[in-house]
């Protein structure tokens, strides 16, 4: 399993729409601080690097769940 970049930021963007929505103090101006805090951090090559150490552990962990779920229902 691997996660996109697009996907990453999606996940990403809903957080930040809950977050939004839960605090009333929170302020459009943040939003678009926090918003464009993470749209850069992606998109520079450090970023890029994250982004794929992030992909691997989440994919790593998912292939690891799947095959502890297919050992324990082969049983």
């Amino acid at each position: 399993m691997n996660i996109t970049t697009s996907g990453l930021f999606l996940i990403v963007c809903i957080g930040l729409g809950i977050w939004m929505k839960k605090d009333s103090s929170f302020r459009k101006r943040e939003f678009l601080a926090v918003s464009l805090f993470w749209i850069l951090l992606v998109a520079t090559p450090a970023g890029a690097d994250g982004v794929n150490k992030v992909q691997d552990a989440i994919g790593n962990g998912a292939r690891s769940a799947t095959e502890t779920v297919n050992d324990v229902s082969s049983k």
